[in-house]
């Protein structure tokens, strides 16, 4: 189950950034709201954030193995 769970880890923080680059556009003149926006209308970044949370999940739950032994 490890192996399974670092393996998916890892391929989900080395697909992660080709996913953010899926579209064109320069997005530094927007405010702060517009960015928020953006990133939930946009599927690629939806996605992104969704690998962010498994990652940190997998991470809370390595982390609490450790302390329990």
């Amino acid at each position: 189950m490890k192996t399974n769970l670092s393996r998916a880890l890892f391929a989900a923080a080395v697909l992660a950034p080709g996913a953010a680059l899926a579209h064109p556009g320069d997005h530094a003149g927007m405010s702060v709201a517009q960015i928020a926006h953006h990133i939930v209308t946009s599927p690629d970044h939806l996605l992104e954030v969704g690998f962010l949370v498994l990652m940190v999940f997998g991470e809370g739950l390595r982390i609490r193995r450790r302390l329990t032994r």
